[in-house]
């Protein structure tokens, strides 16, 4: 081989080096235009239980005239902007729904809200999480958030026993937009989908109505949770949770 074949592949050789070694430092280099900041990672949203203002105490309760669909009672107390049980002055909110006199509350030494009939095992759930950064209106914020909080592994929905699998929020409209000046929030209904995994490991797909109300930069929602086919074949069960989620109203403390 002459000395100049040898330099030639010397050069070759040399030169299939510095690409492959400047391709693998690309690959592990993040690249930044002038100007812009790293990107943090958003936590994920997190909802936990709207805590009574009462805490552990009985539960303020109305009984309602017999309607079309039983006789139900009418939940109305003042629920605690924060989570530690303090009071937070004029962030406090007053909440109330409708539900049958017969289901049976749950957890109640914790201070939440949750329902459930013993019959068929719908539920219903009062739960709240915070707007995401840097959004304002209730309207514009994503469905899927709605979703990431309340199934969150973290959040006390999960914490207190219910194992899903998997979830998906199916639609959502608005039902009111709040406007400058007016005492009535903003509120949205959302429709979810989820798995969940009962002790003997069956798989069961349960649909539910999320109300959600939003008031000093906290979402204020009312959960409902019934079997799939049940809550599609819009019979008695659905009936029942859309008079509940009918009934949900959410109302700040200095607008009363």
């Amino acid at each position: 081989m002459s000395g100049k074949d040898g330099d030639q592949m010397d050069r070759q050789l040399f030169l299939t080096t510095l690409t492959s070694a400047t391709l693998v430092s690309v690959a592990s280099t993040t690249f930044i235009q002038p100007g812009a900041a790293i990107a943090e990672e958003v936590p994920a949203p997190i909802a936990n239980f709207a805590l009574r203002s009462v805490g552990g105490l009985l539960p303020s309760l109305t009984k309602l005239p017999p309607n079309k669909n039983g006789i139900f009672l009418r939940f109305g107390e003042q629920l605690l902007f924060s989570n530690d049980g303090s009071r937070t002055s004029g962030k406090d909110v007053f909440a109330s729904f409708d539900f049958p006199a017969d289901w049976l509350q749950l957890d109640r030494i914790l201070g939440g809200i949750q329902y459930v009939d013993q019959r068929n095992g719908d539920k219903l759930y009062v739960l709240k999480t915070k707007m995401p950064d840097g959004v304002e209106q209730l309207k514009d914020v994503p469905k899927a958030y709605f979703g990431d909080a309340i199934f969150n592994p973290k959040g006390e929905l999960i914490r207190t026993g219910n194992n899903v699998e998997e979830y998906k929020v199916q639609s959502s409209q608005m039902l009111n937009v709040s406007e400058e000046g007016s005492k009535d929030l903003s509120r949205r209904r959302l429709k979810v989908r989820y798995t969940t995994l009962t002790g003997n490991n069956f798989s069961v797909e349960r649909k539910g109505l999320v109300d959600a109300y939003e008031a000093g930069g906290m979402i204020y929602m009312l959960m409902t949770g019934s079997n799939a086919i049940l809550f599609d074949k819009k019979g008695r069960e659905r009936e029942t949770v859309d008079y509940i989620a009918d009934s949900f109203r959410v109302q700040t403390v200095y607008g009363l």
